[in-house]
């Protein structure tokens, strides 16, 4: 029983140094940024309040797209942060008046952020809330899209990956998906101990 005694005074302030410097080291920028890191936030965070679309949600798209490296370029020609397509990216700035030239646009966060936050927006309306259908159609086409929603036609949310039958498409919505929770509970954790950032 002494030894137990002991043993707990021992340990007793080693727990309490490790508690301490556990909240000193949630308080940091750093700490935070490591557990998910996100750039651009002022970006998306500045998007979210004008399209109504989680930030969490497009850094999730972005770390999943391009690691948040502005310059990508994907095989079949997506470009940027959220690797548009030019084609797509040239529809939706002229139906949204986002003042966009052309292609070399989509090297620049603002612009390139701007139209993938109307796109998923627009998906999102499109598919009537379906966040695996919107990242779908995001990543194999409104066509593609539109047939798995045809055939998830009253499936329950979360089954729908079920009638994603690219297998890269549907990695692609798995990997969004755990992405935006992995970044969902950082959030939650980081409010519970209420620091802001």
């Amino acid at each position: 029983m002494n030894s137990q005694k002991k043993n707990i005074r021992k340990i007793l302030p080693l727990a309490l140094l490790i508690g301490l410097a556990f909240f000193a080291v949630a308080g940091s920028d750093w700490f935070w940024n490591a557990l998910s890191p996100i750039t651009y936030k002022s970006l998306l965070y500045k998007n979210a309040g004008i399209y109504k679309v989680d930030p969490l949600l497009v850094a999730a798209i972005i770390k999943c797209e391009s690691t948040f490296n502005p310059l990508a370029v994907s095989s079949a020609g997506a470009v940027g942060l959220m690797q548009l397509m030019p084609e797509t990216a040239a529809e939706l700035a002229l139906e949204k008046k986002i003042d966009y030239v052309n292609s070399e646009e989509l090297y620049k966060p603002e612009i390139n952020i701007e139209i993938g936050f109307y796109y998923i927006q627009k998906l999102r309306k499109r598919y009537k809330g379906s966040l695996v259908l919107a990242l779908a159609a995001y990543n194999a086409g409104l066509k593609m899209g539109d047939e798995w929603a045809q055939t998830g036609a009253g499936k329950k949310s979360g089954d729908e990956l079920d009638v994603i039958t690219y297998p890269e498409t549907r990695q692609f919505v798995s990997d969004v998906l755990n992405a935006y929770t992995h970044f969902k509970v950082a959030r939650k954790i980081k409010r519970l101990l209420q620091f802001k950032g």
